[in-house]
């Protein structure tokens, strides 16, 4: 059975090595917690099993009926119950992807085929991520919606769509074959509060709450539910921190002559694995898959610390 193996924690050094986004969440967070600690004794009571309030919020912002949307302990839940639910079709997933399509996929038994990602399209019952992770691979939307009509179902994983065109959650409403997965912990700088979601046709929807019931009823704490209705009602700051991280994924991209398009939060770029130790000597942590590296992108002041690491390197 193949296992997902994370990306190295460090406690010292620069962690560059995960997709969290390096800049701060919501500053409305810092007046939600204030409220929580007066309001104590609600912890005492079971988390609302409908998520119910947090999901007229979400329906509200994304113009999703509420019954198209389904909330997940992290994205990675997400995936755990859809592969569950199509585990008795033959997937199409990337070649080179998010390794927890693989282990999914084996944990299951499911019968899959790893596809090349420029390819995949030509085919049907596809699983893949918009942008691509590690890779950064994307598909022009025009040659998305052509072939949504056209397949059994087409499900998208949209962790990184706030970097891109902020995905196809608003064809859900037109498309009952389209499932979309989406997740607070990229752009909405809330990897720690774990919660994902799914948005999809109401047949989907329930059968995804079915799948939820038999494994955990109450997923989403109470604190985290409040906190990520916060996150995701600050669109202003949300702009700004894509904005923001764009900006400083234009000077990665410049300093490392990385010329493909990436709309992510990171640079995949093509190095050999002796530059990964000596960065990760240095207390600078890296991704590194076989022949490439990713870099998460973060702040200024760290970029400023890689180039002059790089020049002792080269």
């Amino acid at each position: 059975m193949i296992k997902y193996i994370p990306g190295i924690r460090c406690f010292k050094g620069k962690k560059l090595n995960t997709n969290e986004n390096q800049f701060s969440i919501s500053k409305n967070i810092f007046f939600l917690l204030k409220i929580i600690s007066n309001n104590f004794e609600k912890l005492k009571f079971y988390p609302d099993f409908n998520n119910t309030h947090f999901i007229k919020i979400i329906s509200k912002i994304y113009k999703i009926n509420k019954n198209k949307i389904f909330i997940s302990n992290g994205s990675d839940e997400s995936l755990f119950f859809l592969f569950f639910l199509f585990k008795n079709f033959k997937l199409k997933i990337p070649k080179i992807s998010y390794p927890f399509y693989n282990v999914y996929s084996s944990f299951y038994k499911i019968f899959k085929k790893n596809i090349k990602f420029k390819n995949i399209l030509k085919l049907k019952n596809i699983f893949l991520a918009i942008p691509n992770s590690p890779t950064g691979e994307y598909f022009k939307k025009k040659n998305i919606l052509k072939k949504i009509f056209k397949k059994k179902f087409f499900i998208i994983d949209e962790a990184y769509s706030e970097y891109y065109n902020f995905g196809y959650k608003k064809y859900i409403n037109k498309n009952n074959n389209l499932i979309v997965i989406n997740t607070l912990s990229k752009a909405f700088s809330a990897a720690g509060i774990r919660i994902g979601f799914i948005f999809s046709n109401k047949y989907i929807i329930e059968k995804i709450k079915l799948i939820k019931q038999c494994f955990n009823s109450y997923n989403i704490n109470i604190i985290s539910n409040c906190i990520g209705i916060e996150s995701i009602k600050d669109r202003d700051y949300l702009f700004f921190k894509v904005q923001k991280n764009n900006y400083l994924k234009f000077l990665f991209s410049i300093f490392f002559n990385n010329k493909k398009k990436e709309y992510c939060n990171f640079i995949f770029l093509n190095k050999k694995i002796d530059f990964f130790f000596f960065f990760k000597k240095k207390k600078i942590f890296f991704r590194f898959f076989k022949k490439n590296i990713r870099i998460t992108i973060s702040s200024f002041k760290i970029f400023k610390i890689i180039i002059n690491v790089y020049f002792f390197w080269s």
